[in-house]
């Protein structure tokens, strides 16, 4: 077990390193900050060992401070340990609240040969969860032709997401036009509904070309279940198919759902103790509210802190804004797909800043090395956060300049900042308004320049996401039948959320959108 001083002296030694080399080159905090478009005060914290902010502030000071790579060498461990240290409190604390269902679960995830192992595998922040696609394929190597197998497919962690194991027991099944399970009587009388941990229950079609899986959420196919004479069926949509775009859901909601219900109570004694925080317009938590949060917790809390913020200091506002965003990833994106509350705050911003003769601008930085790092369905979720924005009216930029990176999450008019950053910030969150020149200069030539240069430049809906889609390495026709299919079925029949503070309305609607597109 990894003991937390470990991780407080790995993080005094990093901030040591970078005091270090920033003191051998004859810089001032100020210097680094400056130049890295960061603050003083930051810098401080960091060098001190109370703050670790985001890798894009590591990779400058790397390069300004000519170090050869030590700096982002140093930061990756940091964020490995802390990976592992956090995979091994989301154990215990499942284990401690769910007690030898939970022990069962995480044991049979390392007992299946092949399939990874969510309870050994060190969670990288370079090898998102999306890999569940692949997992799923692998786990088709072996043809269902017994009445009954059951898997544990591990749904993998990433930056944010913890890694969960996902029961499924496979079922022989036909397709004749219709996806037909067979379900042995003894199967059927079992109470899917009752499991603690996610199960799905699938059929597998075998032919000489393919074996293809279609699944059900263990809940909902309890309620489909048909007797038959001497046996039970089960009818599956084939739009369940397990591929690239229903995995990317079923990791993401796995992941979301398993924290948040985890840390139910504790996130609502959380949110009335930053309750306070609320009167003020500025003010930077760090990760010790909530100290015992899962990291999603501290992300949802982060993200509706943030998106409350913007809605208070929206109210007096006259002109449309511009909102930069800084999600980079499908793992990030698919909080606007999953989180209920930004579904709501997307609709109120559209319905206050969009009209028929202007919209709201949302701009993404979106590097080409972030998206050589995704697997294709993290790439699948982006394009659909992207997609439910442009569905309320929002026109989306794209820039693929990684120097924007660094930029806050914020609100933009001529005269104002709403800065709001929960992605990759030195805490749970940073908020501030600001109209100070600079500030605001610097703002406006970065939207300027993203709007000129976007990737994904085009005059409709149809032709940006398009674009997009070819950028991302996505196949659009693919993606446009299956999201048509998907948005008719809506995908509660495979990937139901459990924590009431996830929805897939967002990732219904936009699928819907993306399928209705000429």
């Amino acid at each position: 077990m990894i003991d937390p001083q470990q991780l407080d002296d790995a993080k005094h030694a990093l901030g040591r390193e970078l005091r270090e080399l920033r003191t051998a080159c004859g810089l001032m905090q100020k210097d680094i900050a400056r130049k890295v478009h960061s603050t003083r005060s930051t810098v401080a914290n960091v060098e001190a060992g109370r703050q670790v902010v985001d890798r894009v502030f590591w990779q400058q000071c790397d390069t300004l401070l000519n170090a050869e790579g030590r700096l982002l060498t140093a930061y990756d461990a940091y964020r490995q340990l802390e990976s592992e240290y956090q995979r091994e409190r989301s154990e215990t604390a499942m284990r401690v609240r769910w007690g030898a269902a939970a022990e069962t679960a995480l044991d049979r995830a390392t007992s299946h040969a092949g399939l990874v192992s969510a309870r050994h595998r060190a969670v990288s922040a370079h090898s998102p969860g999306g890999d569940l696609a692949s997992t799923i394929a692998s786990a088709l190597g072996s043809a269902a032709r017994e009445p009954r197998v059951e898997r544990t497919l591990a749904a993998p962690g990433g930056r944010y997401f913890p890694g969960v194991p996902i029961d499924v027991e496979v079922y022989p099944a036909v397709d004749d036009g219709r996806i037909i399970a067979t379900i042995p009587r003894t199967d059927a009388e079992r109470q899917w509904r009752r499991p603690l941990q996610r199960r799905l229950v699938a059929g597998q079609i075998t032919t000489s070309a393919s074996n293809r899986l279609f699944a059900l959420d263990s809940r909902q196919a309890s309620q489909r279940l048909v007797d038959i004479d001497d046996g039970v069926r089960l009818l599956i949509p084939r739009v369940y198919q397990l591929d690239a775009i229903t995995a990317a859901v079923l990791w993401a909601v796995a992941n979301l759902d398993q924290s948040l219900l985890l840390d139910d109570a504790r996130l609502d004694a959380a949110r009335t103790a930053i309750a306070e925080y609320s009167r003020l317009t500025r003010s930077a938590v760090s990760g010790d509210v909530g100290p015992d949060l899962e990291t999603v917790s501290r992300m949802w809390l982060g993200s509706a802190f943030c998106a409350d913020h913007i809605s208070r200091q929206s109210t007096d506002l006259t002109e449309i804004p511009t909102y930069w965003t800084r999600e980079q990833t499908g793992e990030e994106a698919s909080t606007w797909l999953l989180f209920s509350h930004k579904l709501r705050y997307l609709e109120a911003t559209a319905e206050r800043f969009t009209t028929s003769s202007q919209q709201a601008t949302r701009i993404f930085c979106v590097p080409q090395a972030a998206v050589e790092a995704s697997t294709e369905s993290e790439r699948i979720l982006l394009l659909l956060a992207v997609a439910l924005m442009e569905s309320f009216g929002i026109d989306v930029a794209i820039t693929d300049e990684s120097e924007y990176a660094a930029l806050p999450g914020l609100a933009l008019t001529s005269r104002r900042a709403i800065v709001a950053t929960w992605i990759r910030a030195d805490g749970v969150w940073h908020v501030d308004v600001t109209g100070q020149r600079s500030a605001l200069a610097e703002y406006r030539d970065a939207a300027g320049h993203a709007r000129a240069h976007s990737v994904i430049t085009a005059d409709t809906s149809a032709s940006r996401l398009n674009a997009l889609a070819d950028y991302l390495n996505l196949n659009w026709t693919w993606l446009r039948t299956r999201c048509a299919e998907l948005g008719d079925y809506g995908l509660a029949g495979l990937a139901e959320p459990r924590s009431r503070l996830l929805s897939l309305d967002g990732a219904d609607r936009a699928c819907r959108f993306v399928g209705s597109l000429p």
